[in-house]
């Protein structure tokens, strides 16, 4: 019986502190991320190679050094929503 409640406890400290899923990027996280990749590890790469989508989303990029960079949330957080500003 002890066992059960240790494992669930387990679990449920998994879940609330280490489970993780994607947080989808906009165009602006995305150049910024980029920006400071290339500031911080002096990355002479002219462009992304690739860029990482979960479900049709962009979640991340890999650079051509290799570098790859995937935006993650703990499952418990909240959604981030993008809001879009009229101009008027």
């Amino acid at each position: 019986m002890w066992g059960f409640w240790l494992a669930l406890a387990a679990y449920a400290m998994w879940f609330l502190f280490r489970a993780k899923t994607f947080q989808p990027l906009t165009l602006d996280d995305l150049a910024l991320m980029w920006k400071l990749h290339k500031q911080n590890t002096g990355c002479t790469a002219s462009r992304i190679n690739s860029m990482l989508k979960n479900d049709g989303e962009i979640v991340g990029f890999k650079c051509d050094c290799g570098y790859e960079f995937l935006q993650k949330r703990l499952i418990t957080q909240r959604v981030r929503e993008q809001k879009m500003e009229e101009k008027q």
